[in-house]
C-alpha cells in the first residue's frame, strides 16, 4: 500500500457521484498507464497501479487535475465489470454479446 501522505488528485469514491467511472478501454479517454494496467483484469479485481510520468501527464503535467510536471501517480483500481459482465456472471459469451448496446 501507499503511503496516506500523498495528495489524493481524484477519486471516484469521493467524488459523489456514487458511480464507477465508464470507459472503453484503449479508447484513449484515460491516460496510457492506465490502458496498460487494467489489460488483463476480471471482473472483482482490486490492483494497484504505479505510473510513471511518461505514461501519465508527462513533464508538463495536468492543469485540470493540478498533477505537477514529472509526477509518477499510483492509482487503485477495482475492475467492477466487462461490457456488463461481472464477478461470478455464468453466462455464455454469446448470451453477453446478443445484449450488448453499441458504445457511441
Amino acid at each position: 500500500p501507499r503511503s496516506l501522505d500523498l495528495p489524493v488528485y481524484d477519486s471516484s469514491l469521493t467524488r459523489g457521484t456514487g458511480r464507477p467511472y465508464q470507459f472503453v478501454l484503449g479508447s484513449g479517454d484515460m491516460i496510457p498507464g492506465v490502458d496498460l494496467g487494467l489489460y488483463d483484469m476480471v471482473p472483482g479485481e482490486i490492483r494497484q497501479i504505479d505510473i510513471p510520468p511518461v505514461l501519465g501527464y508527462g513533464v508538463n503535467g495536468s492543469r485540470f487535475w493540478k498533477i505537477p510536471g514529472g509526477m509518477s501517480l499510483f492509482w487503485t483500481v477495482e475492475l467492477v465489470s466487462v461490457n456488463e459482465v461481472r464477478a461470478g456472471d455464468s453466462r455464455s459469451r454469446e448470451d453477453v454479446e446478443s445484449n450488448r448496446v453499441a458504445y457511441e
